[in-house]
């Protein structure tokens, strides 16, 4: 089999493989968007698992922001265009791969527990989120995505003045120690 043909394979897989992720039977709401270049595009389906602001060192040099938002997924609720081999990676932790798009450079995912759940950037799903809201959480039809814990608030670099619960760490089950204010 030559190149051409293997390639051609792939595009008929991804092409199938994101019909069958379009014809959702449970018809459950859908988000999508795109880096920078608009070459790699995300399709997540239905609720995320979780929506956290990170507040790690590793979120915020990759971000260059004081943070990232994020929403946890189920893999088989994600949808991407672009095989992994076809963007660039780097695992940042031993349970962490983030992946972002070859050409621009966007983050567009990253995948924990072995690629069984992937995380997507709020800045894939909300594009066009209206500067002056204040809520970090998305329209106000998406309750589902706005946050519920910071994360790694120890390692913050600007203080956050919200009424989420804020972890020391991690958020993981067994891991949780909430951060309490110092005077």
């Amino acid at each position: 089999v030559g190149w051409k043909d293997g390639y051609f394979a792939e595009t008929q897989r991804i092409r199938k493989a994101h019909h069958e992720h379009n014809m959702n039977d449970k018809k459950e709401k859908q988000r999508s968007g795109t880096c920078y270049c608009e070459a790699v595009k995300v399709v997540v389906t239905g609720k995320p698992l979780s929506t956290s602001i990170c507040h790690c060192s590793i979120c915020q040099r990759l971000s260059g922001g004081p943070f990232g938002i994020q929403s946890l997924h189920r893999q088989s609720d994600v949808f991407v265009n672009t095989p992994q081999d076809e963007l660039w990676s780097i695992q940042t932790s031993k349970n962490v791969t983030r992946y972002r798009c070859k050409d621009c450079g966007s983050p567009v995912y990253a995948t924990l527990s072995g690629g069984k759940v992937f995380v997507v950037p709020r800045t894939i799903l909300f594009q066009n989120q209206n500067v002056d809201d204040n809520s970090m959480g998305g329209d106000d039809d998406d309750e589902d995505y706005r946050p519920t814990h910071h994360m790694y608030y120890a390692s913050r670099v600007i203080d956050v003045n919200d009424d989420l619960e804020k972890y020391v760490g991690s958020s993981s089950s067994g891991q949780r120690v909430l951060w309490k204010k110092q005077n």
